[in-house]
């Protein structure tokens, strides 16, 4: 019993037994795994965020461009004629005559408007034969809208050419947001009241003074 209680007091009184810590080998193993840990930690969050961003990029430019696809369809599918698509000033055009709807009233030319310096997708309207100060303002459609080429965002294709006795208008929309793509979406409209005969019918609504 004697002997116990001296060496418990030995191991109270000496301060290399009654104080041992961590060893800086431990200490450095810990900072290690911790550094690790929270790399990962970091690295996740920084792909969910991006995968965010990303997916919210696509979601926001898939409606834009389907809006401006809506706006397209209402007019142009009761186009009887559609311009050779051209450029101006560096902005690329196409326009297309809606018939009028009886003798009392006038054909209505749409014009649309690809800006590549301001990604800008535009439109505009007037009454076949009016002066261009009667043209309504231009009404931006799309912003962000990337530049893929020199036949982008419009393409004609002739009545007859590929099957169709009508003329068609294909468009394509390379969407995104200030720095990056988001959605690329092609669609091709029908003029409906168009047939051959409107392939050589020459730039209409006074397309030629309208651009630039």
């Amino acid at each position: 019993m004697v002997r116990a209680r001296v060496r418990l007091n030995r191991v109270v009184r000496d301060p290399d037994l009654s104080q041992a810590g961590v060893t800086m080998v431990e200490l450095m193993i810990t900072v290690l795994v911790f550094s690790i840990f929270l790399a990962i930690v970091l690295s996740s969050l920084v792909g969910i965020t991006k995968a965010s961003t990303q997916a919210q990029t696509i979601a926001r430019s898939s409606t834009g461009a389907l809006i401006v696809f809506q706006n397209f369809d209402r007019a142009i599918r009761y186009a009887n004629v559609i311009n050779a698509p051209g450029s101006a000033g560096g902005k690329r055009y196409v326009e297309f005559r809606i018939p009028a709807k009886d003798s009392t009233s006038l054909a209505t030319c749409f014009q649309w408007r690809y800006d590549p310096s301001a990604k800008t997708i535009a439109s505009r309207q007037w009454p076949d034969g009016a002066a261009a100060t009667t043209a309504t303002a231009w009404a931006t459609k799309l912003t962000s809208v990337f530049d893929d080429g020199a036949n982008y965002p419009f393409v004609l294709i002739l009545a007859g050419g590929t099957g169709s006795a009508m003329q068609q208008l294909k468009l394509t929309i390379d969407a995104g947001n200030a720095s990056q793509k988001g959605a690329l979406v092609t669609t091709t409209f029908v003029a409906r009241n168009s047939d051959a005969s409107s392939n050589s019918a020459g730039l209409v609504c006074s397309a030629a003074a309208m651009r630039g």
